[in-house]
């Protein structure tokens, strides 16, 4: 190659490169996106928080508090007031009044499910989403850990800042309101998942244990409907009986299969049982006052008022 295609070739691929480096600095300057294409979001303003908060039905009497709950500790290197304190008093509260309404509402199930529900339905997953429903993600203020990838993170955020929230309320407001609002927004706002939480690894052993302690006869197993026996494909209906009473049912492509679900259905009748029309948010009928211990040597005790 001679001496003059060689220069040619290095200007064109100098020339190339320049254009490539201008475009980059295009993305990254001028238009609020990062090189990988992130929308970078925009500083929330007072009216943001103010929205938010008529958005929610609230009105808080510190006017500064709504902003306090969407400020995560890494906004600013954590130099200015955050959600942290209100993270901490939410989250008991809310564990408190959550925990109230699944002991209520699932009077069978043994307390580590209870936890296990309580976890997988109102832990930071399900309050981040509850978050999105609210529309606090414009408002929120924190620093992602990789500012290319803001995203990451971004669940564990907002689930704490719905904590705050309910932390905000219960100071703001008192317990009551918050209950209420535990209620309305959190509780109620979508079906509780028993079913994919509880552990049950062998639930014919399960079964014959729950008779026992119950006083019930030994359970069954009954193949009620079947077809196909003798072909590729077969299908068994089995149902699990205490004497009489057909307490699960169950299909399979085999007959164990089956049994396997029916008692496993049998053990969800049981322990998933849910009380209707449990409502935390209700007041109750009368408030109570204690009563303390007199001179005259008074009982100590707990006097109802209606």
């Amino acid at each position: 190659m001679s001496l003059a295609k060689s220069l040619g070739l290095l200007g064109r691929r100098a020339a190339t490169s320049a254009v490539l480096a201008r475009g980059l600095r295009n993305q990254t300057s001028g238009f609020g996106t990062s090189m990988f294409g992130q929308q970078e979001a925009a500083e929330p303003s007072t009216s943001t928080f103010s929205a938010l908060e008529s958005r929610l039905n609230l009105k808080f009497k510190d006017s500064g508090l709504m902003e306090q709950v969407c400020t995560h500790r890494s906004y600013e290197q954590g130099r200015g007031v955050s959600n942290e304190r209100l993270v901490w008093l939410g989250k008991r509260v809310l564990n408190l009044h959550v925990g109230e309404h699944l002991q209520k509402t699932y009077p069978n199930l043994p307390p580590e499910t209870l936890q296990d529900v309580q976890h997988a339905n109102f832990g930071l997953m399900g309050l981040a989403e509850v978050a999105k429903h609210f529309g606090m993600q414009p408002a929120m203020r924190w620093t992602p850990v990789v500012k290319e990838a803001p995203q990451v993170g971004l669940t564990k955020v907002l689930g704490k800042s719905v904590q705050a929230l309910i932390g905000a309320v219960y100071q703001d407001q008192g317990d009551a309101a918050a209950k209420r609002f535990i209620a309305k927004h959190i509780v109620h706002s979508k079906p509780v998942d028993v079913e994919n939480v509880m552990v049950i690894k062998n639930p014919k052993l399960m079964l014959r244990a729950l008779c026992k302690r119950k006083e019930l006869q030994y359970p069954v197993a009954r193949i009620l409907k079947e077809t196909g026996r003798f072909t590729s494909s077969p299908v068994f209906i089995v149902g699990i009986f205490t004497g009489t009473r057909m307490v699960g049912m169950g299909y399979g492509s085999s007959i164990k299969m089956a049994e396997f679900r029916a008692a496993k259905d049998a053990l969800l009748k049981h322990y998933a049982k849910e009380i209707k029309g449990i409502d935390i948010g209700e007041e109750e009928d009368g408030d109570f006052t204690f009563v303390p211990q007199e001179n005259d040597g008074a009982k100590v005790g707990i006097t109802g008022h209606a």
